[in-house]
Parts: structure tokens; C-alpha cells; sequence
């Protein structure tokens, strides 16, 4: 691989015309070249496409879509459009820190068995503050076996990677029949595939967006997600023990049972906690965790009783 490949961002933008300039400015404090940015317009109503188009003396080419199909629709467009050797993903709402791209491809370089390498990642609210690590308690993992990782909890964030267009081509296009977990869905193929890597700085701001909390995406992960990984275990089984995907399907269903919790749905993270611990999956800590939900529920309802 040269020293400086050509590398395009692929940027899905849909009715982003409040944050698309902020991704754009981050791309171009990369201290990378040659490159490309493919900003695809899925379907926007409101002036994503003109915003765009005003950086065209910068590399930026504009790739419209007269309808709104989803992010992973949108990114197979965007990487079929490119044509560099490595392919970067940002979101119109996210940014990038200086260095990134520079680091990051620096150890691909000195990687040939990778198909990808992503970086840490912040949440940031919608005032500005900085939350902290976007996925605490979820410690990266990398080399030949980070899919096994990657199959009990994504780590990785979409705008930090940086993937090889072979190893793209190798697994195939994003699955446009996941309305969420699409993403995870591919890290986990290119990890299978060969080994990830991982930049340990923190090169990624992530901007919090209304959906992002929302319980719908919460049944989002239950209808699509899971389903998913699921798949996947049965692909992957010969190479698992039992214990490792009772571990796996009890590490997943016990972190949706804990989000089903903070999001007030009581009885639904009750079920997928009592799932987890069926599976031997952290008994004593589901067991306190269940102890307080029903606590909390059990005073709750005595409260509203007595305001009848």
C-alpha cells in the first residue's frame, strides 16, 4: 500500500444542513491528502445539497437520491461513487479531530492483515458538553479475534473508521434491511474477515441527536439487532464454545435490559435481565438490578393509588 493512499469520505446526509458544514470543516483539518469527499444528499428537503455543493472547490462531490433510504443505503451509494484504496466514514452531525486520518492510516500501512481500524470516540450533548467515552464500560478490543468481542458489544463508532476497499469488497455492501445495527452488522463481517485495529485517542466527537434516547430505537435493537447477532452466532458457532454464546446472548440482552430500565420501561428490562440471568450471564449483579426495578415499581404504584 503506498505511504499516502487515496482515501474518499463517504458522508450520508439527510436534511443536515445545520451540521454538515461542521463535518465538512473537521474533514478538512486532516492533515491527509490525496482524498475525496462523497457527501451523499438521501433525499434531503431543505438545503443539504446546496451546502454541500459550495465546498466543490474542495474535493467535495455531491451524489443526490430523489429518497430518503437509510443510512446503509445511503453509504453503499457514497462507497460505490469512490474511488480510493481506503474509504472513511463521518455522519453530518459528527466530526472529526485533527490527526485522525493520519494516524489511522498509518496503522493500516503497517498492517496488512487489517481490514479496518476505528479510534475513540465522545459523546457530546446538545449543549456542547463533552460526556465522556460514547460507549463507557465497552473496552476495544483488536486483532484477529475482536469479533468475538464485537458479537457481545459494539465498541466501534461508523465515523471512526477507516476501511480497505478490498476487504469492503470482500464482505459485501451494508445490509439495507436493518434499520439499525446495520453498522455493527459490517464491523463484525470485516473482523471475521481478517483483523481490526484500533488508535487509542479519542479522535471522534459524536453529537447526541433526539433519536438517539428515544425507546423506539430501544425496540429498534430488539427487532432488528438482536436478530442479527443472533445470525451471526449461528455462522460463527462452530468456532464458539456454548459458554461463549450463552455469554455473548447474556452480555447483549442484559445491557438492553438495563436501557429498557433507564428509559422507564420497567417490565421490559425486567424480562431481558431475567433472560440474561437465565443464561448465567452476571447473575448477582442482574439479581440486584431486578431486586431494585421491582422495589421501585411496587412504591410507584403505591403512590398513584393513593392519589386516586
Amino acid at each position: 500500500m503506498p505511504h499516502h493512499p487515496f482515501l474518499s469520505v463517504v458522508i450520508p446526509a439527510h436534511n443536515a444542513a445545520l451540521t454538515l458544514g461542521r463535518a465538512l470543516e473537521s474533514v478538512f483539518l486532516q492533515d491527509y491528502e490525496p482524498l475525496e469527499v462523497i457527501v451523499v444528499d438521501d433525499g434531503s428537503i431543505d438545503g443539504t445539497a446546496d451546502l454541500a455543493r459550495a465546498f466543490a472547490d474542495r474535493h467535495v462531490q455531491v451524489l443526490r437520491l430523489d429518497h430518503c433510504g437509510g443510512a446503509a443505503h445511503a453509504r453503499n451509494h457514497g462507497v460505490k461513487a469512490s474511488h480510493g484504496d481506503l474509504i472513511a466514514f463521518l455522519d453530518a452531525d459528527d466530526e472529526w479531530m485533527g490527526g485522525k486520518l493520519a494516524k489511522q492510516v498509518a496503522l493500516l500501512a503497517a498492517n496488512p492483515g487489517m481490514t479496518l481500524v476505528s479510534c475513540g470516540s465522545n459523546l457530546i450533548a446538545p449543549d456542547g458538553r463533552d460526556c465522556g467515552p460514547l460507549y463507557p464500560g465497552r473496552p476495544p478490543s483488536s486483532g484477529g479475534q475482536a469479533w468475538r468481542v464485537l458479537l457481545a458489544y459494539n465498541f466501534i463508532a461508523t465515523p471512526s473508521v477507516v476501511v480497505r476497499r478490498t476487504a469492503l469488497e470482500a464482505v459485501g455492501v451494508f445490509d439495507t434491511s436493518l434499520k439499525v445495527g446495520e453498522d455493527q452488522d459490517m464491523w463484525i463481517r470485516l473482523a471475521v474477515a481478517g483483523e481490526i485495529g484500533y488508535v487509542d485517542d479519542v479522535l471522534v466527537r459524536v453529537h447526541e441527536t433526539p433519536n438517539s434516547l428515544s425507546s423506539g430505537n430501544f425496540q429498534d435493537q430488539l427487532v432488528y439487532t438482536l436478530p442479527m447477532i443472533r445470525r451471526h452466532l449461528e455462522r460463527q458457532g462452530g468456532d464458539l464454545t456454548p459458554r461463549e454464546i450463552r455469554s455473548i446472548l447474556g452480555n447483549r440482552l442484559g445491557r438492553l435490559g438495563r436501557s429498557a430500565l433507564g428509559r422507564g420501561l420497567q417490565r421490559e428490562g425486567a424480562s431481558l435481565i431475567l433472560r440474561a440471568m437465565l443464561l448465567g450471564y452476571r447473575p448477582f449483579e442482574n439479581a440486584l438490578l431486578l431486586l431494585r426495578a421491582t422495589l421501585w415499581t411496587g412504591w410507584f404504584r403505591r403512590v398513584l393509588s393513593r392519589r386516586r
